[in-house]
């Protein structure tokens, strides 16, 4: 299926191994982002994947392009401008230590981007599947609006869309998150989330063992409100001896699919949730069963947690083999 990923490219400065931020004398850079990882999964999951954004015209934004096309993405829908790219530094947790990611995305190409710079009757073009992050509409006014626009052409064009929700509370304020995504999903046809966009953005304090269902009946409250087909969300948990419990849902109105907890030794936890969305939309793209889509998503979250940086790199078989490996009872409710 012909799926097109809306959104910002990045450039990732990483410490080294575990280390602070504040004592690093080299980073490692890598070029990133999660529409960037999203689209870079599904195409290794074997997805035909076009992305459509805007990088700088200068040797960061090629570079940021080539990263894309590397895989087989289609680069032609991403436009240039003279402002910067935009860059974020990753300091990655150890046991009680959290992973820490700082912004510094002001005043870049899509911060000073116009919603009439998407000519979506040319970008969607071709397009059977839609996909964004709740990262988008945070840049700007005009980005807001401009996913509005694609999701309304979208609608027309009988386009399946896809959200992921990924709240950062740095990016924008509750009250406008709360805002704008309130118009945002009545025209989106999935919604994916994670544990910490669900907590953070209703501004919850839950305990470790109520986490996964407190995120169930959150996902149940958001169909009610909404007419949405149905809704994925997946729960990370580590443990102080950096052990990862990795568990997801899909919610619809009839069925609750749950998966296995997957246990893991954590490397990264780094776009666990970015790689589950990606899942999703492959599953749903190839209509899988449900329990299937909600096993497979999960483990492809938990294989991720296990590789250091942005980016897996695991194919649909190697999933595949790791589910029928270990196959037990699924759980259904």
């Amino acid at each position: 299926m012909n799926i097109l990923c809306f959104g910002e490219p990045l450039i990732r400065l990483s410490t080294v191994a575990h280390e602070r931020l504040d004592d690093a004398r080299s980073l490692d850079i890598s070029y990133s982002g999660a529409e960037v990882v999203v689209a870079t999964t599904l195409a290794q999951l074997g997805q035909n994947v076009s992305f459509a954004g805007i990088v700088s015209d200068n040797r960061l934004g090629t570079n940021a392009i080539m990263n894309l096309a590397r895989y087989g993405i289609n680069t032609s829908k991403i436009l240039r401008s003279n402002h910067r790219m935009g860059l974020y530094y990753t300091e990655r947790g150890r046991s009680i230590r959290p992973t820490v990611v700082t912004y510094d995305r002001s005043d870049t190409s899509m911060a000073n981007a116009r919603r009439e710079s998407f000519d979506w009757d040319h970008l969607l073009n071709g397009v059977e599947a839609f996909f964004f992050s709740g990262v988008v509409p945070a840049i700007s006014d005009e980005m807001f609006h401009a996913c509005i626009d694609a999701l309304r052409a979208c609608k027309g064009r009988g386009i399946k869309t896809f959200m992921d929700l990924n709240y950062r509370e740095t990016m924008w304020t509750r009250e406008d998150a709360l805002s704008k995504v309130g118009k945002l999903i009545p025209l989106v046809d999935e919604l994916i989330a994670s544990e910490d966009d669900i907590i953070s953005i209703e501004h919850a304090s839950v305990e470790e063992p109520d986490l996964f269902d407190f995120c169930l009946n959150w996902a149940r409250s958001i169909l009610n409100d909404y007419s949405l087909n149905s809704l994925c969300f997946v729960v990370r948990q580590i443990d102080r001896y950096d052990v990862a419990r990795i568990r997801g849902a899909k919610v619809t109105r009839e069925e609750t699919y749950l998966s296995l907890p997957q246990h893991v030794a954590l490397a990264d936890i780094s776009s666990c949730g970015s790689v589950f969305a990606a899942s999703v939309v492959h599953g749903e793209t190839n209509r899988c069963d449900p329990q299937f889509l909600v096993d497979f998503a999960t483990m492809s979250s938990a294989f991720k947690a296990t590789v250091s940086g942005d980016l897996s790199n695991a194919t649909e078989a190697e999933i595949a083999r790791l589910l029928v490996a270990g196959v037990k009872p699924s759980i259904r409710q």
